[in-house]
C-alpha cells in the first residue's frame, strides 16, 4: 500500500505542525522541541496549507527541494512555478522546466550545434536598399 503526503499545516506560533497524507491512519504531528511545556495543541490555530511550503524530503548536504516543486509533473506547470519562486526571465524559466521536465536534459553539445546551425539557416535576408552611382538620364519628352 503506497501512502502519498498531501501537504503540511502549520500552527500560526509555529509549534505544531500537522502533516496529511491520503489515508488518515498515517497523518501525524510534530511539536517544535523548544515549545513552552503548558503548551495545548487542541487550542491552536492553523495557517492555510497552500501558504506553506516545506522541504521535507532533505539528505544531509544536498539542497532541500520544497514539496510544490516536487509535485510538479509537466513543463508548463514547471514554467509557472519557476515564474512564481524565481527571478528569472520568463524565456529562462521556460527553458529550466524544459530542462527539468522536458527533453532538453537528453540534447547533447553536438545536438544543440545542429539545432544552432539550423536557426541560423533558416533567418531570412530581408532586401536591403540599394543605392547605384552613376550618371542619371532623365527625360521630359513624352
Amino acid at each position: 500500500m503506497e501512502i502519498k503526503v498531501k501537504g503540511v499545516v502549520n500552527s500560526r506560533d509555529n509549534n505544531l505542525a500537522y502533516i496529511v497524507s491520503d489515508d488518515a491512519r498515517a497523518s501525524y504531528s510534530i511539536l517544535n522541541p523548544c515549545a513552552p511545556a503548558d503548551y495545548n495543541p487542541s487550542c491552536v490555530e492553523w495557517v492555510e496549507p497552500e501558504k506553506v511550503d516545506y522541504s521535507l524530503c532533505r539528505a544531509e548536504g544536498e539542497v532541500a527541494l520544497p514539496q510544490s516543486f516536487l509535485q510538479i509533473s509537466s513543463v508548463e506547470q514547471g514554467a509557472e512555478w519557476y515564474r512564481a519562486n524565481s527571478k528569472y526571465p520568463d524565456l529562462v524559466c521556460d527553458m529550466l522546466a524544459r530542462y527539468e521536465w522536458g527533453d532538453l536534459k537528453y540534447t547533447t553539445a553536438k545536438e544543440f550545434k545542429n539545432q544552432k546551425k539550423k536557426r541560423q539557416r533558416k533567418v531570412t535576408k530581408v532586401a536591403t536598399l540599394q543605392v547605384k552611382r552613376g550618371p542619371v538620364h532623365v527625360s521630359f519628352d513624352d
